[in-house]
């Protein structure tokens, strides 16, 4: 994760961008956690930390969501994806390509649990100046008590605001990208 927030990073700053705003989708929330900080501490403005479709839960689930992860099989968690994930076309795939994002999955969400847990055992001592808005659809099961939960955030960020879509389910942004695209746009004008 340090890997991938320290290259996003470089590449921000090496466009020579002073304001951005940034999103992150599921696990990516904690990336998106992380580059705000990085990115601050090399003197870009985060304007706004979009989190779409994750609530922190607590540090003991997510340590558990780990060991989960770590004892499935690559074939394992794509199929889970393929049939649980709204990613039909991994089905298309052959056994190996499909193997390849059961992998990545599993890193990308084991580096997310693990940041996320750690953060929640040891809040920042700084909280991010950029106000972070949680973006979810009612329909995803995964964020079904954000109404209130939302507000977790406020361990990593002073300002937290919620914005419900009517519906999309977890991967609503591939099933409503107008939608997430005006949660965006109503909080830049």
């Amino acid at each position: 994760m340090d890997q991938v927030v320290a290259q996003v990073a470089a590449e921000i700053t090496g466009l020579g961008l002073s304001r951005v705003m940034l999103w992150g989708h599921s696990s990516g929330a904690a990336f998106a956690l992380a580059a705000a900080v990085k990115l601050a501490e090399a003197g870009v403005e985060v304007a706004r930390v979009f989190l779409g479709a994750q609530l922190p839960g607590d540090a003991a689930r997510r340590r558990a969501s780990v060991t989960e992860l770590t004892g499935r099989s690559n074939a394992e968690i794509a199929a889970a994806l393929s049939t649980d994930g709204g990613y039909t076309e991994l089905g298309e795939l052959d056994a190996q390509r499909a193997g390849q994002i059961g992998a990545a999955y599993r890193h990308d969400c084991v580096s997310a649990h693990r940041y996320l847990a750690d953060a929640l055992d040891r809040p920042p001592a700084a909280k991010l100046s950029a106000p972070v808005t949680v973006v979810v659809a009612a329909d995803d099961p995964y964020t079904a008590d954000s109404a209130v939960r939302y507000r977790d955030w406020g361990f990593a960020a002073g300002q937290v605001d919620r914005h419900e879509l009517a519906d999309g389910g977890h991967y609503f942004l591939r099933t409503r990208p107008a939608l997430a695209a005006q949660a965006i746009l109503v909080r830049t004008h």
